[in-house]
């Protein structure tokens, strides 16, 4: 049986489970409650398979016995009794077909197992004779077996099955007053009993030091999987401000490009550069300039939160923003919300020639591309847009249209 393990543990519990050792075959109560639904399912998927082996195991083995028994009336009686446990069987199986119930497994499963070790155990007691006594606990020795070792109980559930079962029919076969035969009894249910459990013991312990196994690995692939993840963030972001970097920056932008020339939408990009950065360096250290970069980068992820759209550093003081299904007149808008949000910023910018705080100069270029204009042309007249709102007083936008 093949257990999938679970990401819900830590290194260190899973730790101290093992450390503790598996000797009693049970988890402390939150693990077990765990570890029993994922076993329960994956037993009842099993016993899909497993119940028809068992079926065709106790046809043979009623088969073998109904043609050896020397008393005709003994052996009818004989295969209509353990005609039930054959039925028992048979609801066991259809149920396992139930998703619903799988979490039942122990419960149905355990109820079943028991009644069939009842019922072998009181046809040696009820129907047994002196010719095929022997054969009936042949029988018993083989139902006891089965449950603890192939219908796939865990170890407590199939203990209780078993000896219950047992007690069951020593107790109907007293009530009725047929007489047991303690010794043979002794050689073959308590001896089958205790070799069931030992073999249900080694299987559960397996299955258990599997599982932890299982979430081991489950816990090693989650943290690869969030390493990998964050690898492949830290490779598109710019490490001071958190926005894209330049390299994913021109991935998304040449794919929301032929998006546009695709479908014929609008695609607007903005260029922006903080003016007079490096006067604001020169008198209050990089470390400032790194804050006020910081600052400016929160403005523009907020400015960029829905859809497709993008911020990025384009490189030392500039960023550049991607904004698909823009027309000129959202543009325009956005430009202008922009250089308003980073004056309300107020940061103080005395060595300014524009004013006293930090602000922005904006070259927006929106369009609809066309098959003969290329990506290239688009941040150029990006750039010369930057070009102009710089030249016609800074803290401003300046728009084109390609």
């Amino acid at each position: 049986m093949k257990l999938p393990g679970s990401s819900k543990f830590t290194y260190h519990q899973i730790e101290k489970l093992i450390s503790h050792g598996l000797n009693l075959v049970h988890f402390t109560w939150q693990v077990e409650a765990i570890y029993r639904r994922r076993y329960c399912q994956e037993a009842a998927r099993e016993f899909r398979y497993r119940a028809p082996i068992i079926l065709a195991l106790y046809g043979f083995l009623t088969l073998g016995i109904y043609k050896i028994s020397l008393d005709y009336d003994v052996s009818i009686t004989w295969l209509y009794y353990y005609a039930w446990v054959g039925i028992i069987i048979f609801i066991a199986w259809v149920m396992s077909f139930v998703r619903r119930f799988d979490r039942f497994f122990d419960v149905y499963v355990g109820i079943g197992s028991m009644l069939a070790v009842a019922l072998s155990f009181l046809m040696v007691t009820v129907i047994g004779s002196v010719h095929s006594n022997a054969l009936f606990h042949v029988a018993m020795m083989y139902a006891v077996v089965i449950i603890y070792g192939f219908v796939g109980l865990r170890f407590y559930t199939a203990f209780i099955a078993g000896w219950s079962g047992g007690l069951l029919a020593m107790v109907v076969s007293l009530l009725l007053n047929y007489q047991i035969d303690w010794v043979l009894f002794n050689r073959t249910y308590t001896f089958s009993s205790f070799f069931g459990m030992a073999l249900a013991y080694a299987i559960d312990r397996q299955h258990r030091e599997n599982y932890l196994q299982n979430c081991i690995i489950q816990l090693n692939q989650k943290k690869l999987s969030q390493q990998a993840q964050l690898l492949e963030s830290l490779s598109r972001q710019d490490a001071l401000t958190d926005l894209a970097n330049r390299r994913y920056l021109e991935e998304v932008l040449t794919k929301e490009w032929f998006s546009a020339l695709r479908y014929q939408h609008p695609l607007t990009i903005m260029m922006i550069d903080i003016d007079y950065f490096k006067h604001y360096n020169d008198s209050f250290g990089h470390v400032a300039g790194d804050s006020c970069l910081k600052a400016i980068a929160h403005v523009l992820k907020q400015m960029t939160s829905r859809g497709n759209e993008l911020a990025a550093r384009y490189g030392g003081e500039e960023f550049m923003l991607i904004f698909p299904m823009t027309n000129r007149e959202q543009a325009e808008k956005i430009a202008n919300n922009l250089i308003q949000r980073v004056n309300e910023l107020a940061i103080p910018h005395p060595s300014s020639l524009v004013c006293n705080t930090i602000s922005i100069s904006v070259g927006v270029i929106s369009t609809i591309p066309q098959r003969h204009h290329q990506l290239s042309d688009l941040i150029m007249q990006a750039d010369q847009a930057l070009y102009q709102a710089k030249k016609y007083g800074r803290n401003q936008y300046a728009l084109m249209i390609l």
